[in-house]
Protein backbone atom coordinates (compact mmCIF):
# COMPACT_ATOMS: atom_id res chain seq x y z
CA UNK A 1 0.00 0.00 0.00
CA UNK A 2 2.88 2.36 0.80
CA UNK A 3 4.25 1.95 -2.76
CA UNK A 4 0.88 2.98 -4.24
CA UNK A 5 0.78 6.11 -2.03
CA UNK A 6 4.32 7.03 -3.03
CA UNK A 7 3.47 6.54 -6.71
CA UNK A 8 0.32 8.65 -6.30
CA UNK A 9 2.25 11.54 -4.74
CA UNK A 10 5.03 11.27 -7.31
CA UNK A 11 2.52 11.52 -10.16
CA UNK A 12 0.67 14.38 -8.44
CA UNK A 13 3.88 16.38 -7.97
CA UNK A 14 4.92 15.68 -11.58
CA UNK A 15 1.56 16.92 -12.90
CA UNK A 16 1.68 20.02 -10.73
CA UNK A 17 5.17 20.91 -11.94
CA UNK A 18 4.46 20.22 -15.60
CA UNK A 19 1.17 22.14 -15.73
CA UNK A 20 0.76 25.69 -17.00
CA UNK A 21 3.74 27.74 -15.89
CA UNK A 22 4.03 31.22 -14.55
CA UNK A 23 4.38 34.08 -16.97
CA UNK A 24 7.88 34.75 -18.21
CA UNK A 25 9.54 38.08 -17.60
CA UNK A 26 12.22 39.09 -20.11
CA UNK A 27 14.44 42.13 -20.46
CA UNK A 28 15.23 44.14 -23.58
CA UNK A 29 18.06 44.40 -24.56
CA UNK A 30 19.53 41.94 -22.01
CA UNK A 31 17.55 38.85 -23.11
CA UNK A 32 16.51 40.07 -26.59
CA UNK A 33 18.20 42.80 -28.61
CA UNK A 34 14.95 44.39 -29.82
CA UNK A 35 11.45 44.85 -28.46
CA UNK A 36 9.90 42.99 -31.42
CA UNK A 37 12.24 40.01 -30.92
CA UNK A 38 10.97 39.72 -27.34
CA UNK A 39 7.34 40.04 -28.50
CA UNK A 40 7.87 37.39 -31.19
CA UNK A 41 8.88 34.79 -28.61
CA UNK A 42 6.25 35.74 -26.01
CA UNK A 43 3.12 33.86 -25.05
CA UNK A 44 -0.03 35.17 -23.40
CA UNK A 45 0.69 36.47 -19.93
CA UNK A 46 4.37 37.27 -20.49
CA UNK A 47 5.88 40.58 -19.37
CA UNK A 48 8.54 42.31 -21.46
CA UNK A 49 10.54 44.89 -19.54
CA UNK A 50 12.40 47.45 -21.63
CA UNK A 51 15.40 48.92 -19.83
CA UNK A 52 16.27 52.62 -19.85
CA UNK A 53 17.36 54.18 -23.13
CA UNK A 54 16.20 55.38 -26.51
CA UNK A 55 15.02 52.67 -28.89
CA UNK A 56 15.13 53.24 -32.66
CA UNK A 57 15.31 51.30 -35.88
CA UNK A 58 13.96 48.00 -37.10
CA UNK A 59 12.63 45.88 -34.28
CA UNK A 60 12.01 48.88 -32.02
CA UNK A 61 9.18 50.56 -33.94
CA UNK A 62 6.17 49.34 -35.93
CA UNK A 63 5.82 46.81 -33.11
CA UNK A 64 3.07 44.22 -33.49
CA UNK A 65 1.66 42.17 -30.58
CA UNK A 66 0.15 39.70 -33.06
CA UNK A 67 -2.96 39.25 -30.91
CA UNK A 68 -1.02 38.35 -27.76
CA UNK A 69 -2.22 39.28 -24.28
CA UNK A 70 1.19 40.46 -23.03
CA UNK A 71 2.58 43.48 -21.23
CA UNK A 72 5.38 45.60 -22.66
CA UNK A 73 6.58 48.09 -20.08
CA UNK A 74 9.52 50.30 -19.38
CA UNK A 75 11.72 49.55 -16.42
CA UNK A 76 11.70 53.07 -14.95
CA UNK A 77 8.93 55.03 -16.66
CA UNK A 78 8.49 57.35 -19.62
CA UNK A 79 11.21 59.80 -18.58
CA UNK A 80 13.79 57.01 -18.89
CA UNK A 81 12.57 54.92 -21.82
CA UNK A 82 11.90 56.42 -25.25
CA UNK A 83 10.71 54.87 -28.49
CA UNK A 84 11.80 57.18 -31.31
CA UNK A 85 10.01 56.20 -34.52
CA UNK A 86 12.31 58.44 -36.57
CA UNK A 87 9.34 59.85 -38.56
CA UNK A 88 8.91 56.40 -40.13
CA UNK A 89 5.85 54.52 -38.88
CA UNK A 90 4.20 54.04 -35.51
CA UNK A 91 5.67 52.68 -32.31
CA UNK A 92 2.88 50.08 -31.98
CA UNK A 93 0.23 48.73 -34.33
CA UNK A 94 -2.69 46.78 -32.87
CA UNK A 95 -4.79 45.09 -35.53
CA UNK A 96 -5.36 41.52 -34.33
CA UNK A 97 -8.29 41.98 -31.91
CA UNK A 98 -6.02 42.84 -28.98
CA UNK A 99 -8.01 43.69 -25.86
CA UNK A 100 -7.31 45.32 -22.49
CA UNK A 101 -4.96 42.50 -21.47
CA UNK A 102 -2.55 43.67 -24.21
CA UNK A 103 -0.67 46.41 -22.34
CA UNK A 104 1.85 49.10 -23.22
CA UNK A 105 3.08 51.06 -20.20
CA UNK A 106 5.64 53.67 -19.30
CA UNK A 107 7.14 54.94 -22.55
CA UNK A 108 7.74 58.28 -24.19
CA UNK A 109 6.81 57.79 -27.83
CA UNK A 110 8.11 60.40 -30.22
CA UNK A 111 8.35 61.12 -33.96
CA UNK A 112 5.73 58.55 -34.92
CA UNK A 113 4.40 59.25 -38.38
CA UNK A 114 1.78 57.25 -40.27
CA UNK A 115 -1.57 57.63 -41.98
CA UNK A 116 -3.53 56.52 -38.87
CA UNK A 117 -2.23 56.69 -35.32
CA UNK A 118 1.10 58.43 -35.47
CA UNK A 119 2.39 56.89 -32.24
CA UNK A 120 0.00 53.96 -31.77
CA UNK A 121 -2.33 52.62 -34.44
CA UNK A 122 -5.38 50.71 -33.18
CA UNK A 123 -7.53 48.99 -35.78
CA UNK A 124 -10.40 46.92 -34.34
CA UNK A 125 -8.42 46.53 -31.12
CA UNK A 126 -8.63 48.00 -27.61
CA UNK A 127 -5.28 47.58 -25.85
CA UNK A 128 -4.45 49.23 -22.53
CA UNK A 129 -2.08 52.19 -22.83
CA UNK A 130 -0.79 53.38 -19.45
CA UNK A 131 1.59 56.07 -18.22
CA UNK A 132 2.88 57.04 -21.67
CA UNK A 133 3.99 60.42 -22.96
CA UNK A 134 3.35 61.28 -26.60
CA UNK A 135 5.54 63.95 -28.15
CA UNK A 136 5.94 65.20 -31.72
CA UNK A 137 3.84 62.51 -33.45
CA UNK A 138 1.92 63.02 -36.69
CA UNK A 139 -0.85 61.23 -38.54
CA UNK A 140 -1.95 61.97 -42.09
CA UNK A 141 -5.59 61.15 -41.31
CA UNK A 142 -6.61 60.03 -37.79
CA UNK A 143 -4.95 60.46 -34.41
CA UNK A 144 -1.51 62.00 -34.13
CA UNK A 145 -0.93 60.06 -30.90
CA UNK A 146 -3.42 57.17 -30.99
Amino acid sequence: MKAKKTLFWTILVFLALSGPGLADEVLVPDDYLTIQAAIDTAVDGDVIIVTDGTYTGTGNKNLDFGGLAITVLSENGPQSTIIDCEDDGSAFTFHTDEAQDSVVAGFTITRGSSYNGGAINCDNSSPSIKDCIFFDNLAGHNGGAI
